[in-house]
């Protein structure tokens, strides 16, 4: 019992390690920044879009309907609508999105933050010497693995229904995805196909569980996601970086 709680604390204590060392190591700031610029001007862009623009006509419209005297009552009751959606619905929508935005406009410099990492704290594992076809192919298939995991959410909220114990197991996979998905960089650079991490991941559940509760609740606030892919990269190189059948022996790179 031990064991297994020992397991889930390092995960999720690699996510506080790999934060600590981002915000303290100003020479991966830039692999960070420009994305998250990206992501602000996107956002800037469209709320001036929504408040100069949509909201104006959308309130002219609805002060050019005509209700009978006795649904004048409508108009209010569409103005409090309209406010809501504007000033709350929207802003939700935004903040929701705003986590897989940041990592769309990111992947590729999250690489190379990667790399950067990988080269001074785990030189004992170096790149494996690939074509850019080569990695090309390991992101497809890590891309796929990403897209079905993500679809296999749509039938377990049919867990909803299922009171307490429904979404505990519901947030218990969607936190197993998300830990496993800040291997992914580490594996392309080692060369490892997904059946590969899959090997490696099964080998250390509780710890990539652990890491992955965590990661899933802070990947909500953006600007620390960069802290996430090096807590990841720790994780990966300290527990999973061993051959599926014998551990302790480095992983084959096929």
């Amino acid at each position: 019992m031990k064991k297994k709680l020992d397991d889930l604390t390092y995960g999720a204590d690699c996510v506080f390690r790999g934060l600590r060392i981002f915000f303290t190591s100003p020479r991966l700031w830039p692999y960070a920044v420009p994305p998250l610029l990206c992501v602000l001007l996107l956002y800037a862009g469209i709320l001036d879009a929504v408040f100069g623009f949509g909201a104006p006509w959308l309130r002219e419209w609805c002060q050019g309907i005509s209700f009978p005297g006795w649904l004048s009552w409508l108009h209010v009751a569409m103005d409090w609508s309209l406010s809501l959606f504007l000033w709350i619905v929207i802003p939700l929508l935004l903040l929701v999105f705003i986590g897989s935005l940041y990592e769309m406009f990111g992947n590729m410099l999250f690489d190379l933050l990667v790399d950067a990492f990988e080269k001074d704290a785990f030189p004992e594992h170096p790149a494996a010497d690939q074509t850019y076809g080569a990695v090309l192919r390991l992101t497809a298939g890590f891309v796929w693995l990403t897209i079905v995991s993500n679809l296999i959410k749509i039938p377990l909220l049919l867990l909803f229904l299922i009171p307490y114990a429904g979404p505990a197991v519901y947030y218990l996979y969607c936190s197993g995805v998300c830990g496993r998905s800040y291997f992914h960089d580490s594996a392309i650079r080692q060369g490892f196909k997904v059946g590969v991490l899959k090997k490696q991941v099964a080998r250390n559940r509780r710890a990539v569980l652990g890491f992955g509760i965590m990661a899933f609740i802070l990947e909500a606030m953006p600007f620390l996601i960069p802290g996430l892919v090096i807590g990841g990269s720790i994780l990966y190189h300290t527990r999973l970086f061993t051959d599926p059948a014998e551990p302790g022996k480095p992983s084959p790179r096929q």
